[in-house]
């Protein structure tokens, strides 16, 4: 049962801004279901394939994966959260607004928050997606319209930006100081790179290593939420850490790309005489930056557990997620579950809903 459903039937009479927020809410539950179904019944399948095709990094599997992450995320649970949430944002009036979204193509519909929070808050998405990333939003965005016909006007996917109120933009860090200089005279909101870090203390069971894995190697590692780099203790025995990363990473050297890197980097660290550990599908190698390249994961040695919060501090711009069984100080994102974010996981932690009505 809906938290606000019964207040929503009472409410009617509030102002329109605040009804649509109620309205837009229950319109992505349904497409939530919508999704799961489609998925279950193949009405996915052709589209899916096709974005492989043009984007070989889009495995069917991980595009599966994408839209089944993204239809937990608005299920009823999490949009009676979301509303509970900011409802009190909507008591007064205010203008829909037109919010450009430039969006990255790391990962299969990598513009999906931004375009939930952009038409859940009442406002206009105004969409330049990645080439990379350029068919499965459209599909999503026709079944919402679907749904919520009065929608159709909030959703505009466009090759070039031309008339925009605001702007959120994700790219690399030299694609984020061009946007600073161009954009520099609008409301925005901008990313750069990002990637996740995850510690772990050696007390670890097989099944949290191999929850772990996912949180490596799914998507190839491409995600802001992929893991790139480890910590572990000193004198940390890697044995059974490598041993089940290559059970959970070889089926991605069937990919011709992921073994490109792999035997790209394994053969310069051999020539640079790196000591490294080789999973004969991956590579792990010490290393003190947080991002790693495809293929290869970073590691650091501590020998207190308090020393990392120095090291979080530190590259506190560069860390999206932490990811830890027990390391309770600073909150983390157990195993297995970087990959399946909330709608209060915002990127780079800074609010878009609230950017999008303030």
């Amino acid at each position: 049962m809906n938290i606000y459903r019964t207040e929503f039937i009472h409410n009617t009479t509030l102002n329109p801004l605040y009804f649509n927020f109620q309205t837009n809410l229950q319109a992505f539950q349904k497409l939530g279901k919508k999704i799961s179904y489609s998925l279950k019944h193949g009405y996915f399948d052709k589209v899916i394939k096709q974005q492989s095709v043009e984007n070989k990094w889009f495995t069917e599997i991980n595009c599966r994966f994408a839209l089944e992450a993204i239809a937990k995320m608005v299920d009823a649970k999490s949009c009676d959260e979301f509303y509970i949430r900011y409802k009190h944002y909507f008591q007064e009036e205010r203008k829909s607004k037109k919010i450009a979204v430039i969006s990255a193509g790391n990962i299969p519909c990598a513009a999906f928050h931004d375009f939930f929070c952009v038409i859940a808050s009442g406002n206009q998405y105004v969409g330049k997606l990645s080439k990379q990333d350029a068919l499965l939003l459209p599909v999503i965005a026709k079944m919402l319209i679907i749904i919520a016909p009065e929608l159709s006007e909030k959703i505009v996917f466009v090759d070039k930006l031309n008339k925009f109120d605001k702007i959120i933009a994700t790219g690399s860090n030299n694609s984020t100081r061009y946007f600073e200089y161009y954009f520099k005279d609008y409301p925005k909101l901008l990313r750069k790179n990002r990637n996740s870090i995850a510690i772990l203390t050696g007390r670890e069971s097989e099944a949290d290593l191999q929850k772990l894995s996912s949180d490596i190697f799914l998507y190839f590692g491409l995600g802001c939420r992929s893991v790139s780099k480890i910590y572990v203790p000193k004198d940390y025995n890697f044995n059974l850490l490598v041993q089940i990363l290559h059970k959970e990473s070889k089926s991605l050297m069937l990919h011709t790309g992921y073994a490109n890197n792999y035997d790209y980097h394994r053969a310069i660290y051999a020539l640079n005489k790196k000591d490294f550990f080789d999973g004969n599908s991956f590579l792990l190698i010490q290393n003190s930056s947080v991002a790693s390249p495809i293929s290869v994961i970073y590691y650091e040695v501590y020998e207190n557990i308090y020393e990392i919060s120095t090291q979080i501090q530190l590259h506190e711009d560069d860390i999206q997620c932490l990811v830890s069984g027990d390391f309770i100080e600073q909150h983390p994102i157990f195993f297995g579950e970087t990959q399946r974010p909330s709608l209060f996981d915002y990127p780079d932690k800074k609010d878009i809903l609230l950017f999008c009505i303030s």
